[in-house]
């Protein structure tokens, strides 16, 4: 497996995936209204990839096998820091048929080897508390929990 500068096109396809994605995924925790949910999920991608792959720090990469199939992508944001250079996942994905079977694992350790290359300490990254396959994953390369978000809801409707 390798990682590679993602490329314009892919990107062009990734985009409007990752905005429904995510709004869904805001919905799902409760976050969001459907109502809202893809207008507040666009405006953040706008704000956050203002000039899309050429947005200053940030750094999309596409994760290929031996055969040059598409494995997967990750979303990654480098910054300095008062302890040094550190980085957050935005969004890593590896295709469905690909899934449970170490392409995940392999390609974030792939990402951290790069990150090393970058000079970048620490990796962060925020993961949604009913995507338990991917706690399990991020705990098993050594991610730490540093925060927890609780929410309790006081009406009957849900």
């Amino acid at each position: 497996m390798r990682i590679e500068p993602m490329k314009q096109a892919t990107y062009e396809v990734y985009l409007p995936v990752a905005i429904e994605g995510y709004a869904a995924e805001k919905c799902r925790a409760g976050t969001w209204s459907e109502n809202e949910a893809y207008d507040k999920s666009t405006e953040e991608f706008a704000k956050l990839l203002p000039e899309g792959l050429k947005t200053k720090n940030h750094y999309l990469f596409t994760f290929r096998d031996e055969t040059d199939s598409d494995i997967g992508m990750v979303w990654v944001h480098v910054k300095e820091e008062s302890r040094g250079r550190s980085a957050f996942i935005f969004d890593v994905k590896i295709t469905s048929d690909k899934q449970n079977q170490g392409y995940g694992k392999e390609a974030l350790r792939l990402l951290e080897v790069m990150l090393k290359r970058m000079n970048v300490k620490k990796i962060s990254l925020h993961v949604f508390a009913h995507n338990e396959r991917a706690i399990h994953v991020y705990d098993s390369l050594g991610y730490e929990k540093t925060d927890y978000y609780m929410s309790k809801r006081l009406d009957d409707s849900e």
